[in-house]
C-alpha cells in the first residue's frame, strides 16, 4: 500500500512538472481588410480589388503560429461582357515563423514569414461564365506591433494558384497575385 502511494505521488509530481514545462497554446482571432493586385497574365483578366477576411491562429510558441485564413474579394472580371462581378474566395492553412523584439515601453515588434496552401474559388455572376475552383498556395512576410493582448498587423502575400478560365476551351495555367492587408490580432490568452 505504501509503495502504491509513493508511486502515485511520484506520478502526480512528475505530471505537474511536465505540464508546467509545456508551452501554453494561445489562440488568436485576426480580422483584416486589404487589396488584391493581379500580376502578369492575370492582370489581363481582373482589376485590382478590395478584400476582407479573417484568420484563426494558434501561437504554439512565441515564434511559431499555425493558422487558417478565409478571404473574400468582390472582384471585377474583364471578359468582354462589361465589368461583370465575380466573388473570389481564398481559404488556406499555414505556418508563420518569426521572433519577438521588445519595442518602445510595453510594445513588442513581431516580424514573421509564412507559407501555406489551400484553395481558391471564383463565383461569376454572368451566366455565360463557369464558376471555377483550384488549388492555391502562398508565401508571406509581415509584422505585428503588439501591446498586451492586441496587435496591429501588416501582411503581404504572394498568392500562387492554378487558374482555370471561366470560358470553355481555355487551358488552365499557374497565376499569381499580391495580397496586402492591414488587420488586428486579438490574443485570447
Amino acid at each position: 500500500m505504501r509503495r502504491t502511494a509513493v508511486v502515485v505521488a511520484a506520478l502526480l509530481v512528475s505530471t505537474s512538472a511536465l505540464v508546467a514545462q509545456t508551452p501554453k497554446i494561445k489562440p488568436e482571432i485576426r480580422p483584416f481588410v486589404g487589396a488584391i493586385i493581379p500580376t502578369g497574365a492575370l492582370r489581363e483578366s481582373f482589376a485590382d480589388a478590395g478584400m476582407v477576411g479573417a484568420q484563426l491562429a494558434v501561437e504554439v510558441r512565441p515564434g511559431l503560429h499555425v493558422l487558417g485564413t478565409f478571404a473574400w474579394v468582390p472582384g471585377q472580371d474583364k471578359y468582354g461582357m462589361g465589368l461583370d462581378n465575380v466573388s473570389i474566395y481564398q481559404y488556406d492553412v499555414g505556418v508563420e515563423l518569426g521572433w519577438v523584439e521588445p519595442f518602445a515601453a510595453d510594445w513588442e515588434l513581431r516580424p514573421f514569414i509564412g507559407f501555406g496552401m489551400g484553395g481558391r474559388a471564383y463565383a461569376y455572376e454572368a451566366s455565360a461564365l463557369t464558376d471555377r475552383h483550384c488549388a492555391a498556395g502562398y508565401g508571406a512576410v509581415g509584422t505585428e506591433f503588439q501591446l498586451a493582448r492586441t496587435a496591429l498587423r501588416l501582411e503581404a502575400r504572394d498568392n500562387f494558384f492554378c487558374y482555370r478560365s471561366p470560358m470553355a476551351g481555355v487551358a488552365s495555367a499557374t497565376r499569381n497575385d499580391i495580397g496586402l492587408s492591414l488587420g488586428v490580432a486579438y490574443h485570447l490568452r
